[in-house]
């Protein structure tokens, strides 16, 4: 599992890598709040984020993280007590808090716990011939893989980490392009190639709005 820390004491921000390499976990590890926004990606399992951090807080990266992919695994930890900012955390949708002060075993044990959820969620059977693999980000047909570049594996990630919703055009580009501005017409370029390369109807056009997985046909 690869995680994002982000904790600007630097002292217990190594501590909370050292552990979390020790137990086999890959970790990129920041003590700016800009830098460490600068750095979200779908490459992430896990992120861990202090909530008072420099340049920006912690909870407005939640947020964004949670506006760029609303099952993103998040782990918020402060020593703050204003129950308010808290609450906040909660209802932007993080999955866990932990307070300073804190042992690094039980951080261990909370991302543990996360990772049990985001294991037993890496398999998606779409149809009874198709299915994904979240870890591998690989989609198999008849048991066979479907060959795709980058872009389609992160396009076929989002709609199905977002299965029960309908993915727009901005998400697609914060997502799948990083950020990068497509036309319609290079989005739907991609979809059509893609479409073709599956050979199965699994991506359905909502018109205005963007693009859903078709499951369970």
């Amino acid at each position: 599992m690869k995680i994002l820390l982000l904790e600007d004491d630097y002292s217990l921000n190594e501590s909370i890598t050292e552990i979390l390499e020790y137990s086999n976990y890959e970790v990129d590890s920041f003590y700016d709040g800009l830098e460490a926004l600068t750095n979200v990606s779908n490459k992430y399992d896990l992120y861990i984020l202090d909530i008072n951090t420099p340049s920006i807080e912690g909870i407005d990266i939640l947020a964004h993280i949670k506006k760029l992919n609303p099952k993103s695994k998040v782990l918020m930890i402060s020593a703050i007590i204003d129950i308010e900012k808290i609450r906040e955390a909660y209802k932007l949708g993080c999955n866990d808090y932990i307070k300073k002060p804190f042992e690094i075993e039980e951080l261990l044990l909370k991302v543990e716990r996360l990772d049990v959820n985001i294991q037993l969620n890496n398999i998606e059977v779409i149809n009874p011939t198709t299915k994904y693999c979240y870890v591998k980000k690989q989609l198999y047909i008849n048991e066979e893989i479907c060959n795709l570049t980058k872009n389609e594996k992160n396009f076929i990630y989002l709609l199905l980490k977002n299965k029960d919703e309908i993915i727009s055009h901005q998400q697609i580009e914060d997502f799948v392009y990083d950020g990068e501005n497509k036309s319609n017409d290079a989005i739907r370029s991609m979809v059509k190639r893609l479409r073709k390369k599956l050979s199965i109807d699994l991506i359905q056009n909502v018109l205005e709005e963007g693009y859903q997985i078709k499951m369970g046909f």
